[in-house]
């Protein structure tokens, strides 16, 4: 289990325990907390199929970054929120 996976169970956990949160409102923060093994294999073949379709590798490097950025907004928006 990757520390992200881990974080988000442990997150999970405290919502249950702390708040008395059911699974659907656990539910996203569960997605994450489940491993995912054939996750860099599907990445790894949209990467292929992309470039063997001519497009360049930059605007995937973009998507990537664009995405981690909003994985962190949502996580500073938790941290940031007042419950």
């Amino acid at each position: 289990m990757s520390s992200e996976e881990e974080n988000c169970a442990t997150l999970a956990r405290a919502l249950r325990r702390e708040y008395g949160f059911g699974d659907a409102a656990c539910g996203f923060v569960d997605f994450f907390a489940t491993p995912a093994p054939e996750l860099e294999e599907q990445a790894v073949l949209a990467i292929q199929q992309a470039l063997d379709a001519g497009n360049a590798l930059s605007a995937g490097l973009e998507y990537g970054r664009l995405l981690q950025d909003y994985e962190l907004m949502f996580w500073n928006t938790l941290a940031d929120a007042t419950l």
